[in-house]
């Protein structure tokens, strides 16, 4: 028998495996040279007559012994069993053993074992695994979700995957991964996944919306990759949940666009609304309509109860115009301010007109502020697209003009862009831009209407009153231009030239032999308030060699709202020796104390109680009671707008000696005053 083995081990003498055969009590007979090999280098109790189990750890002498007795040795070969072996230096070799049966010699003796040294393969595989749980857990706390799938299935996801997916990991292991993405964004998906597994690339980043397990959908930032993973291709996809940044953007973004005060769309949102209807409506060859609201009495709301209750009505309106159009098509928006804007689709004139008168009567309800009803008015200006604009801002400048025509005509209605209007307009801007250059081209020039004692028919003054010499339009009345010098911002220098020239012909009559008479010259609001007044007048006076006393200021009522302020000015300019008239009494904020308080030269009676005073007795009663309270209180008193003999009359027989209109003379340049009223000294 121990022939049959040696002639065995000798055909396997060069095998790169070991191989030992035993006898049926386990001892080592023999073995090849590749088992000799592993005895020199760290085996030496690998020898002949050494048991086999003798070589194995505690255990797995057990299991070869078990194997052993349980192994069919009808087989061939048995299957391989995996033992673990001491070296000499402690060290633990790890086997893969089969046993042959010798089926030539002796039944009980005739085992061969094939032994495959697989320790550094199973330290590969341990160094493999070590790697793969240092990964799982470095990745575990990744604060993002990390998802490997592999065949469209998930294969591994992470901690914070598990808690934003909303299942535990073997829930989720297996999960197509589509399941977790929103319909939506499934083809994106798709598409990169494709992508990065036939490029071997990185697919860059996108923002997809996700759906866990409970059906919430929440916004992420994703990057994916084709790796190797247990040695199958796989993607390795990281996504970071955005859903907080996207919220801040979108509540930055409803910011951006929207009215904090009201929640309404704001200039910024209606501007691209009302951009992208032109688009619609050029496409369609569409109609429709801008409607601008603002709001008449808003700022009697804000002085009287303060900016808190100005807010609170301004939501308030706001809330009204929302649900009064609940349900139909139009866009509202809060432009700034007091001022909000509908679009209108499609709306003809009548229809807006309607709509127009509906949201009169929705603003007229009361509002209930702090324990009281307010009541207010709106001024709508309407323009439609084609016909008042081709772009947005044209749209928004011709309604706003419509609402500014009604606003100047009593407030509390609605008008449309018209032909008329853009005519009106038109001229309007052509004589802003004239009105620039007037003063450097010389077209400004005085009219002077005689002041007139009427007992004695001697003039005793004169007011100087602007007029525009115009190249082309000839000579226009201050009505056609100063409100167009207030818009723009030359009232004050215009004033200015006028106190000025005044001064200066006055002065020029008085050398050259005229009535020392004063001139008087209206005042204009800027001027009056400005921080410098007494100086300005005083150096005008300097410069023209004008004496003050014979400088008379027209100031209204309009502009003493502020009395505290008012009086100080009043009584420098009263120092300075300039005298003071009040212009239009009866017609602004009338009120005695400016009369006992004031210092007042004055007192002019305004044009619209004179004209009907031969008609009308509560006329007559109040010119009456004018000029006695003027007289009891040591007050000159004029009146103006007298045309004829019965108005000259009446007031004469009420004791008004000082007359200026028509009835003596309409306003005459400079050259045609000197000839028909100045007799030379």
């Amino acid at each position: 028998m121990g022939k049959r083995r040696d002639t065995f081990l000798a055909g396997y003498e060069g095998y790169p495996e070991a191989i030992v055969t035993i006898d049926g009590s386990g001892s080592i007979t023999g073995m090849n040279g590749k088992a000799r090999e592993a005895r020199k280098r760290s085996l030496s109790r690998l020898h002949i007559g050494e048991t086999f189990a003798s070589l194995l750890e505690g255990e797995h002498a057990a299991l070869w012994e078990q194997c052993c007795s349980q192994w069919d040795n009808s087989e061939l070969i048995s299957p391989g069993i995996p033992l673990n072996v001491y070296d000499d230096k402690g060290a633990t070799l790890v086997w893969e053993v089969r046993l042959l049966e010798d089926r030539e010699g002796d039944v009980r003796g005739g085992r061969h074992i094939f032994i495959r040294d697989q320790t550094e393969a199973v330290q590969q595989r341990v160094a493999a695994r070590e790697i793969v749980t240092r990964y799982h857990q470095l990745i575990d706390v990744y604060v993002d979700i990390i998802v490997i799938f592999k065949g469209m299935r998930i294969v591994f996801v992470n901690n914070v995957g598990e808690d934003t997916l909303g299942g535990r990991q073997e829930q989720l292991i297996g999960e197509p991964i589509l399941r977790f993405v929103a319909p939506e964004h499934r083809d994106l998906v798709m598409s990169r996944i494709s992508y990065t597994l036939e490029t071997g690339l990185r697919a860059e980043l996108a923002e997809i919306t996700m759906i866990n397990y409970q059906g919430d959908s929440f916004d992420v930032e994703v990057m994916s990759r084709a790796i190797t993973y247990d040695g199958e291709p796989a993607v390795l996809t990281v996504a970071r949940n955005i859903t907080a940044r996207k919220q801040v953007e979108r509540e930055m973004r409803h910011m951006a666009y929207h009215d904090a005060l009201t929640g309404l769309p704001n200039r910024r949102r209606f501007n691209l609304d009302i951009s992208a209807k032109i688009e619609e409506a050029r496409s369609r060859s569409a109609r429709f309509s801008v409607m601008l609201i603002d709001v008449d009495r808003f700022k009697h709301i804000n002085d009287s109860l303060g900016h808190t209750y100005g807010d609170m009505f301004l939501q308030e309106m706001a809330r009204r115009l929302q649900d009064h159009l609940t349900g139909s098509d139009a866009l509202l928006a809060r432009m700034g301010g007091d001022e909000f804007t509908l679009l209108f689709d499609g709306m003809d004139d009548e229809r807006m007109t309607e709509a127009a008168k509906r949201i009169t009567k929705v603003i007229e309800q009361p509002f209930r502020l702090k324990e009281q009803n307010f009541y207010v008015t709106a001024s709508m200006g309407i323009a439609s697209y084609p016909t008042d604009g081709e772009d947005a801002v044209q749209l928004l400048k011709n309604a706003d003009a419509a609402m500014y025509e009604i606003k100047k005509s009593g407030k509390s209605d609605f008008g449309f862009y018209s032909k008329k209007l853009h005519e009106k307009l038109q001229e309007k801007l052509e004589l802003e831009a004239r009105l620039r250059t007037a003063i450097a081209a010389n077209e400004l020039i005085l009219y002077y209407q005689p002041q007139m004692d009427a007992p004695s028919r001697t003039m005793t003054g004169v007011e100087a009153l602007i007029r525009w010499n115009h190249p082309t339009k000839g000579i226009l009345p201050p009505a056609v231009f100063l409100p167009i010098a207030e818009e723009a911002g030359l009232i004050y220098e215009i004033g200015t030239w006028v106190l000025r020239e005044a001064c200066r012909q006055m002065k020029s009559w008085h050398d050259n032999g005229g009535p020392l008479i004063p001139v008087a010259v209206n005042l204009s609001s800027q001027q009056f308030h400005q921080p410098q007044l007494v100086s300005y007048i005083r150096a005008i006076l300097e410069e023209t060699g004008l004496p003050p006393q014979y400088l008379e200021l027209e100031i209204t009522e309009s502009m003493m709202v502020n009395a505290a302020v008012s009086v100080e000015i009043l009584k420098d300019l009263n120092a300075l020796g300039v005298r003071i008239s009040l212009d239009d009494f009866g017609t602004g904020y009338s009120s005695l104390s400016y009369l006992k308080h004031f210092p007042i030269d004055k007192i002019k009676i305004d044009r619209s109680f004179v004209k009907d005073i031969a008609q009308n007795d509560n006329d007559k009663a109040i010119v009456a009671t004018i000029i006695t309270l003027a007289q009891h209180l040591n007050m000159l008193v004029i009146a103006e707008g007298i045309e004829t003999k019965e108005q000259l009359d009446i007031l004469m027989h009420n004791d008004c000696r000082d007359i200026q209109g028509y009835y003596f003379s309409h306003p005459l340049p400079a050259e045609e005053l000197e000839s028909h009223f100045f007799v030379p000294r």
